[in-house]
């Protein structure tokens, strides 16, 4: 395991400030569609021409929610468009548990979401020109490269394949809801909102017509939310099946532990001593005095010795040098 420093503080600050910003914007959001739980396309806003609500019918006395798409309906009561509180049910096309506030009014989910809204826009705007500054952005965006590799990664989530094709800290999969969530989903998201602005409706009065008429702004506003649950419930599941605490230590405090992969160290063939020629060639060029000429009929080596002399020879020159002269002058 190594530990390494993943995540700066800009990114943990404005990551953790996303988080509550979208939550109270889906939670506000719900609020306001509560006003009015129906979708269009184009301008007008006729209920009998929704393509979806969601709603409640009384049954014989009895209030019974239901979600409608496209003119299939289908019984949601006890989930969507009644909700049971105090003595009797009311029609709610989202509990107040969802809500933000969860009480009815759509005055006060528009403050709260028009206030989270600027929070999450400015607050994206600094994790994005930031991150780039510092190159992190450049480790989860979706290249060509990563293209070629969706399948292998699929594969590998389906248990058909051993071994994964990531490489660095973020697979392709992951790389391509990053990259899907800041180049598609949030431009989107923030265009549709303003084109249902009353407020911005003069500077951009151009931006419904984008969208092919105001209500369809909403529907594309609504869908695009839900888009962002579901990238959320993507991004949790990753985040508890990959490693909970470690991945939960390096949003909070920047570290994170890495696997290291450690392979042994390749065995090096043995090698044969070959004798130095060079100093073998010097050592036969070098003259050598006669008292280390070396013999070569043993296997030992020795010096020569100097040839023994005659008795008579090594007496005389055993003898005293001043005795040797006195015999001289008798002769």
């Amino acid at each position: 395991m190594e530990i390494v420093y993943r995540h700066n503080r800009v990114t943990r600050l404005t990551h953790w400030t996303n988080a509550i910003a979208l939550m109270i914007l889906l939670m506000s959001g719900l609020m306001i569609f509560n006003a009015h739980p129906n979708l269009y396309w184009g301008n007008i806003s006729q209920p009998e021409n929704a393509f979806f609500s969601i709603g409640a019918a009384n049954d014989d006395g009895d209030l019974r929610g239901y979600v409608k798409l496209y003119g299939q309906q289908l019984d949601t009561t006890g989930l969507l468009g009644v909700q049971r509180t105090g003595l009797m049910p009311s029609a709610r096309a989202f509990p107040s548990w969802l809500t933000v506030p969860g009480y009815y009014s759509l005055a006060a989910g528009r403050r709260w979401h028009f206030f989270f809204g600027w929070l999450f826009a400015l607050n994206g705007l600094l994790y994005v020109f930031y991150n780039l500054v510092v190159g992190h952005l450049r480790k989860f965006f979706f290249t060509p490269a990563d293209a070629a590799k969706v399948p292998a990664m699929i594969a590998y989530y389906l248990h058909l394949r051993k071994t994964s094709p990531q490489e660095g800290e973020y697979n392709p999969l992951q790389k391509m809801a990053y990259t899907s969530v800041f180049v598609i989903l949030t431009p989107l998201v923030l265009l549709s909102g303003m084109a249902m602005s009353p407020q911005l409706n003069v500077a951009f009065h151009w931006l419904p017509a984008v969208f092919g008429g105001r209500q369809s702004a909403r529907s594309v506003h609504f869908i695009l939310a839900f888009g962002f649950v579901f990238f959320v419930f993507g991004h949790v599941s990753m985040v508890l099946t990959q490693g909970f605490f470690n991945n939960m230590r390096s949003m909070i405090t920047g570290w994170y532990k890495e696997k290291v992969s450690i392979s042994p160290a390749p065995i090096k063939p043995p090698t044969h001593a070959r004798p130095d020629i060079g100093k073998a060639l010097n050592a036969a060029e070098s003259p050598k005095p006669q008292s280390e000429i070396l013999l070569t009929d043993d296997s030992r080596v020795r010096p020569i010795s100097a040839p023994a002399l005659p008795p008579e020879e090594k007496a005389q020159s055993d003898a005293p040098a001043d005795e040797t002269t006195e015999k001289k002058k008798h002769d």
